[in-house]
Order: structure tokens, then C-alpha cells, then sequence
């Protein structure tokens, strides 16, 4: 278990065993709905999202401002959540999933702040598939970057101020293949 930021990023390496990544990364890929989701700039251009996402759960959790309609869990994402809800001490009720194809799919620096998740929420993500960047820095010390990488099985934890104070990404990288990472949040209503 790797500790950062006073406790507010844990990262518990190899939760899940290999076989167990092999089996979950097959059955996300081909059970969930993917969506290629898409926005307009403000000059009327279209611009997708450089990777597919799904939204389960009892609650929608929307984003980048697009409005999502959650899908029911299913038996498989019930199972992972009631592992993150276990090491969260949390139960969640809303889960987004990214499908990053290759090394060009990414996220942009973000916090995942918004009011529906109340005052410092407790995000459990998981990772399955190829090993990917994931970077942080402090809002208002934007030239420190923390630098980790997350393998198939790792679990993260963040919690406590850590959504208010840091911004996070997962930038593009060339020659990776396909990434799934699952956020698991409880959205208040």
C-alpha cells in the first residue's frame, strides 16, 4: 500500500491477481455499453471524447458537460463495488467507466469536485488492461507533477480534500493498448 497527500491518495497495488485482471478486462470490455461521446465548442465544432465511457449505477454522474443516463449494475459490477465500497467504508451509487483504446486515448487535467458529490468525496478507481500514467499536481503549485503508473489490479483510494486541492490526468502515450478504469462515487440527491 503506497500512502500520498496525508492520506488522501492510497494506492493498493496488485488488489486484483492477474487472472483475475485477464477475466474482468474480457468481460468489461464485452458486457458494458460504450458510448462515444461528443460536445460542441463554442464555434460550433464537434469534438469527441479521446476514449469511450459508460455511467451504471442508481445514480447519473454527469461530466465534461454531457448528461449520462445510468445503466443498471450488473452481477459483475456489483461484485467490484462491493470491493470498493469495503475499502472506502462508503456505499456507492454511481460508478463511470473509461475505455482508453490505445496510448492516444487520455484525460485531461480535472478534479472530480462537483457539488453532487458533496465535500470531499471518496472516489475508489480501479484499473484493468494495459499499464497507464497517472499524474497530479496541486492547483496552485501547477510545476510539481507527481508521477505514478497504474498496472492491472490496482485499486486507488482518494478522499479528504484531495478533489479541492489537486487536479488529476491520465495523458496519451504512444504504443499502449487498450486501458479500463472504473470510478466508483456516491452522488448525493
Amino acid at each position: 500500500m503506497e500512502v500520498y497527500y496525508n492520506g488522501c491518495l492510497v494506492i493498493f497495488r496488485t488488489f486484483y491477481d492477474a487472472l483475475f485482471c485477464e477475466h474482468a478486462f474480457e468481460t468489461l470490455q464485452n458486457e458494458v455499453k460504450w458510448l462515444s461521446k461528443h460536445y460542441h465548442n463554442a464555434d460550433g465544432s464537434t469534438v469527441y471524447l479521446p476514449r469511450l465511457t459508460a455511467n451504471y449505477g442508481e445514480e447519473s454522474y454527469d461530466y465534461s458537460g454531457l448528461t449520462f443516463q445510468p445503466v443498471p449494475w450488473t452481477p459483475f459490477l456489483t461484485r467490484l463495488k462491493a470491493d470498493a465500497d469495503a475499502l472506502a467504508k462508503e456505499n456507492f451509487n454511481a460508478l463511470v467507466l473509461q475505455l482508453y483504446r490505445d496510448g492516444k486515448d487520455r484525460v485531461g487535467w480535472h478534479a472530480d469536485e462537483d457539488a453532487c458529490v458533496g465535500q470531499n468525496p471518496s472516489i475508489v478507481s480501479i484499473s484493468f488492461g494495459e499499464t497507464r500514467s497517472f499524474w497530479l499536481k496541486e492547483k496552485t503549485r501547477a510545476s510539481e507533477v507527481l508521477k505514478l503508473t497504474l498496472q492491472a489490479g490496482d485499486v486507488v483510494l482518494m478522499q479528504g480534500t484531495l478533489q479541492h486541492a489537486y487536479l488529476h490526468k491520465v495523458p496519451s502515450e504512444e504504443e499502449k493498448s487498450a486501458r479500463i478504469n472504473l470510478t466508483f462515487r456516491k452522488v448525493i440527491t
